[in-house]
């Protein structure tokens, strides 16, 4: 059985994940213990995943379970609920438990309940999922399950500032603590790829053929059909070049071979390693796609996704959706262009009318923010901060304080 010892000394977090294998879920593990935490992982595999070497850090495994769909998980749920509570030590020792996502929610509280612990509890909420919603009595009843878990936790960590605005305000009814922890680059990860990398002098030149660079978890149906539109129309003006893993619940890999191998401007070179490939794949394209219509009108257009960090991080110009809190920063911030839908459409006009000189400029804006800008040099170190105040305050569980919100 896994003990935490010292527990008066370095922050400890049980950090409840979906899936350790995930990137997302690797990167915030190794941020917290970058920042003096102290972590042990519950965490589950997906079924695709269980034969895979073991995970870098102190883990508990829950089980294997699957992608998007809650029903499926209810049985690996009540497994990784077993699993937990045998290591009930473990949860009355840490000062933390933190959970990423709703199903992973209910099992730490429900494994803190049965164990008697007292930690604080932090709900980490990265995407807004399509099912939460939705207007037929599922969406609801799973609005109302997370609606009761909310009066359980104490903070909320949010990755953009719309979940709240757009929808635990409004429809969750949710007043309580938050917290915003956008999706940096973290400083660790990037140390070995300088940003010097990405300057203009050692990227690609500003001339055609023009590069568009779409990277991470490929979900997006409908960006895989504009980029392919838009690798039809402006031919070997263009290329389209992927990076990532399929979703295979998304888009099947027969669609996305169609659409790739039928387009020799279209270049997928598989998977990639965080960050060891960032530079390395950045360094290829001019435009990072940071668009995406998987949950258009809700998720979609209120994230802040990690490609737009990443791409601005290595000069990448990003390329974003109109109406969206994407769009919204990058006009802001001078980090690319926003373009009007149909997107295959404006796209292709602001690419035949792009000269080197136009794209130099929008380059250099993006490479004139700070490294602060698109790295988390200090906003975890913040947020462990907050978690060590809550820890200081012996307050009657489920109390709830003025935290203040970090707006990164």
């Amino acid at each position: 059985m896994t003990r935490l010892a010292d527990p008066e000394q370095a922050l400890s977090i049980a950090y409840f994940g979906h899936d350790a294998r995930e990137t997302a879920v690797q990167k915030r593990i190794s941020s917290l213990q970058a920042n003096g935490c102290r972590i042990v992982a519950f965490t589950y595999s997906r079924r695709y995943q269980a034969e895979r070497a073991s995970v870098p850090f102190d883990n508990i495994p829950l089980g294997t379970t699957v992608d998007r769909n809650y029903l499926r998980r209810l049985v690996p749920l009540a497994v990784g609920l077993i699993a937990a509570v045998r290591h009930a030590r473990v949860l009355r020792e840490v000062d933390i438990i933190q959970a990423r996502n709703i199903d992973m929610l209910a099992l730490a509280l429900a494994a803190r309940f049965i164990c008697g612990s007292r930690a604080r509890v932090v709900y980490e909420v990265l995407d807004v999922q399509r099912i939460f919603v939705g207007k037929g009595w599922t969406a609801s009843f799973i609005r109302g399950v997370e609606r009761l878990l909310l009066r359980r936790i104490d903070l909320l960590l949010i990755s953009s500032p719309d979940f709240v605005k757009e929808y635990f305000e409004p429809l969750q009814r949710y007043g309580g603590p938050r917290y915003l922890l956008e999706n940096k680059i973290s400083a660790s990860q990037v140390d070995s790829a300088p940003r010097a990398y990405a300057k203009s002098s050692d990227g690609l030149p500003a001339a055609a053929p023009w590069v568009i660079g779409w990277f991470g978890v490929l979900r997006c149906r409908k960006s895989l059909n504009i980029l392919a539109a838009i690798a039809d129309e402006l031919g070997s003006t263009v290329k389209i070049y992927i990076r990532g893993r399929l979703s295979r619940e998304d888009i099947s890999e027969t669609e996305f071979s169609q659409v790739v191998n039928a387009r020799p401007n279209i270049i997928f070179e598989g998977p990639y390693a965080s960050p060891e490939d960032l530079a390395t794949i950045y360094g290829k394209v001019h435009f990072s796609w940071s668009v995406d219509f998987t949950d258009a009108g809700a998720n979609s257009d209120w994230l802040l996704p990690n490609r737009l960090y990443e791409g601005g991080y290595f000069g990448a110009v990003g390329l974003a959706r109109q109406g969206t809190t994407t769009a919204r920063m990058v006009a802001e911030h001078e980090l690319g262009q926003a373009f009007p839908q149909p997107l295959e459409q404006s796209v292709c006009d602001f690419i035949r009318d792009l000269d080197g000189k136009r794209y130099s400029k929008l380059r250099a804006a993006v490479m004139a923010k700070p490294r602060r800008f698109f790295v988390d040099e200090t906003d975890t170190h913040d947020y462990v901060e907050q978690l060590m105040r809550m820890r200081r305050v012996k307050a009657p569980l489920g109390d709830r304080r003025t935290l203040r919100m970090n707006k990164g």
